[in-house]
């Protein structure tokens, strides 16, 4: 009886619903469809689904299983894969793209950039509202963060929107 109890647990155990690292995105391939008007809900919910499908990827270079990715290339091959739209590869070049937005007018989807090196752009993530962004963090991975968190508010540099 302890025997089929412990490999009961052995198996349920090794069974786990979701995978630590994904594999960066959904498995079937997403139709490329290039938009120059308004995006519509479905759109936008395409785009969540796209970023959904990195959550738990790791940073570049900290899994020996996966590669990985950084904060400027996540959202270039988000945005490649969402509507083929094409973003330098540096953040500090993608802070020149699209146009800029005031905090107080965020919408998802706009591109929210940091200075966490001194006096220069180095991070980007994108706004998924609600205060929040998607982005990589070179500890976690793939994660969503507040942009009211002391770390982040701090270093806080501004937003470009490139859907329009």
């Amino acid at each position: 009886m302890k025997r089929l109890c412990l490999l009961a647990i052995c198996l349920l155990v090794g069974c786990s619903p979701h995978p630590r690292y994904r594999t960066g995105g959904e498995e079937r391939p997403q139709q490329v469809i290039h938009k120059t008007g308004k995006y519509t809900t479905d759109d936008l919910l395409r785009l969540g689904s796209i970023m959904r499908g990195y959550l738990g990827k790791p940073y570049k270079g900290r899994s020996k299983y996966e590669a990985g990715l950084d904060c400027s290339h996540f959202v270039q091959t988000v945005f490649k894969r969402f509507d083929n739209i094409k973003l330098p590869r540096m953040a500090a070049d993608q802070y020149r793209q699209g146009k800029s937005v005031q905090y107080k007018h965020l919408k998802y989807g706009d591109l929210v950039f940091f200075r966490t090196q001194p006096r220069k752009i180095s991070h980007v993530g994108i706004y998924v509202g609600e205060n929040r962004f998607i982005h990589v963090s070179t500890s976690y991975g793939v994660i969503i963060s507040g942009l009211s968190e002391k770390y982040w508010a701090d270093k806080y540099a501004g937003a470009r929107r490139i859907l329009e």
